[in-house]
């Protein structure tokens, strides 16, 4: 915190080492790229480094959106957009990190599903937010069997819920995301016994979220409990 500065100093500064942060790992990418392209590369450590590196920056990006909306206090612009063609890309950007704490990732879109008032930009940051964190949450779990992070878009009657699971049932509660959303900076693990961290790409996800009108919300998807928001069919709009 800075003594004696005020929220907009703060988030200015935040803003300024966010950007700052870009610069390495964009260097570490690169050379990852490049060690791929050497006559003998070390592929693994190449290869995972570039994944970390790649995830690190989207992250950033993410962040820096997020803090932007906060400084701003605005509203993202809501335009139709394809939560399934969202949740798709989100899959295959998740897929070789996640691969990293061996996790599985698997899509889960059972029918059609009509665009939904959101905004492209926004949620695809918010998704990769929450699925980094989610992912690196269940490869650290201590359990048996296969870690898997689900990604699966269904109707309600509120409109069409879009989320991400691979908690067990009772790890992840309404109250504990409550509670964390609450301590949100103010606690090293807000979200302990699901992230042994700070959680930032929960909270990030959800900042982002809150500018689409939305917010992330405990939900369970068939044996698993995990984050999901739920948008409004672009149709419905003109009953609004």
């Amino acid at each position: 915190m800075l003594v004696g500065g005020s929220n907009a100093e703060l988030h200015d500064l935040l803003l300024a080492v966010a950007e700052q942060l870009k610069v390495p790992l964009t260097v570490i990418a690169r050379q990852a790229e490049l060690s791929l392209l050497r006559a003998e590369p070390d592929l693994a450590n190449a290869s995972q480094m570039h994944t970390q590196a790649a995830a690190a920056l989207q992250l950033v990006d993410s962040y820096l959106l997020g803090l932007q909306l906060m400084r701003e206090q605005t509203e993202l612009q809501l335009e139709p957009v394809s939560v399934s063609s969202m949740l798709v890309d989100a899959a295959h950007t998740l897929e070789r990190f996640a691969r990293q704490y061996g996790v599985g990732v698997e899509l889960h879109i059972a029918g059609r599903y009509e665009p939904v008032m959101a905004n492209g930009r926004g949620l695809r940051a918010a998704l990769a937010s929450l699925g980094f964190a989610l992912a690196e949450s269940i490869g650290a779990q201590q359990q048996s069997g296969p870690r898997v992070l689900t990604l699966a878009v269904h109707r309600t009657a509120h409109g069409v819920t879009a989320g991400m699971y691979g908690c067990a049932r009772g790890e992840l509660t309404a109250e504990q995301w409550r509670r964390a959303l609450g301590l949100s900076g103010r606690a090293s693990q807000p979200l302990a016994g699901v992230s042994s961290g700070s959680g930032a790409g929960f909270f990030v996800a959800d900042t982002i979220l809150r500018s689409m009108q939305t917010r992330l919300k405990v939900g369970h998807y068939e044996r698993q409990a995990g984050l999901a928001a739920t948008f409004l069919p672009s149709h419905q709009l003109q009953f609004v």
